[in-house]
């Protein structure tokens, strides 16, 4: 699916400048890349409080060393490991038309009651809708990567936003929300409230079946 700009150029007059840099750079990869964050949940018309002030650009960690050496004029630091709380991944930072980005490569998330991991190439690029502002197209994290990932940072002004439209599109969604639901790792709980926030409850029901069906 195509996203155009249309309804957008005003908000984004300052970042449209660096996504159109950043989709510049990288077009030629081979490493696959998604944009995420509140610039993507923007152009996927989620309703958040604040403007986007920062560009997070997700990857494979078997893709963070290329994407970086596309980026290297822009870079404020070289990937490094990094574990902070929740989250696990390899982190670097640039600066495009002075708006920060920061690439994530092999991004993990364990609460106490979940282990969610992105799976940039295999599953998630299949299913990311595409901006598009005149020859640029830049790929967007799913709302169903944004949902479950806000529901483990105990984010519901994101969450709740996000549900809005999930409810409103459930065919376009859900799919992908019951795949990362397999691939992953959950307590009931965490399902069960997924669900709950959806108003889908045979999500839960079907996230039984298949953890009773790989035991």
């Amino acid at each position: 699916m195509i996203i155009g700009v249309n309804g957008h150029d005003e908000i984004f007059s300052k970042v449209i400048p660096a996504l159109t840099k950043l989709a510049s750079q990288c077009k030629d990869s081979e490493g696959t890349w998604l944009l995420g964050g509140s610039c993507s949940l923007w152009l996927q018309d989620v309703s958040i409080t604040a403007t986007p002030n920062d560009i997070d650009v997700y990857v494979d960690m078997k893709d963070v060393e290329e994407i970086h050496t596309k980026l290297s004029g822009f870079a404020l630091d070289e990937p490094y490991l990094d574990d902070t709380g929740l989250y696990h991944s390899c982190l670097s930072h640039y600066s495009l038309d002075e708006l920060p980005m920061e690439l994530v490569g092999g991004f993990e998330v364990r609460t106490e009651g979940a282990y969610y991991r992105t799976e940039v190439t295999d599953v998630l690029s299949s299913e990311a809708p595409q901006w598009k502002s005149g020859n640029i197209v830049i790929s967007l994290m799913p709302l169903a990567h944004e949902f479950v990932f806000n529901i483990l940072r105990n984010r519901p002004d994101r969450y709740l936003a996000i549900a809005t439209i999930i409810r409103n599109h459930p065919a376009k969604h859900l799919p992908l929300l019951s795949n990362l639901l397999e691939r992953n790792e959950w307590n009931a709980q965490y399902v069960s409230r997924m669900a709950e926030i959806l108003d889908q409850p045979l999500l839960s029901g079907q996230w039984k079946e298949c953890r009773n069906g790989h035991k």
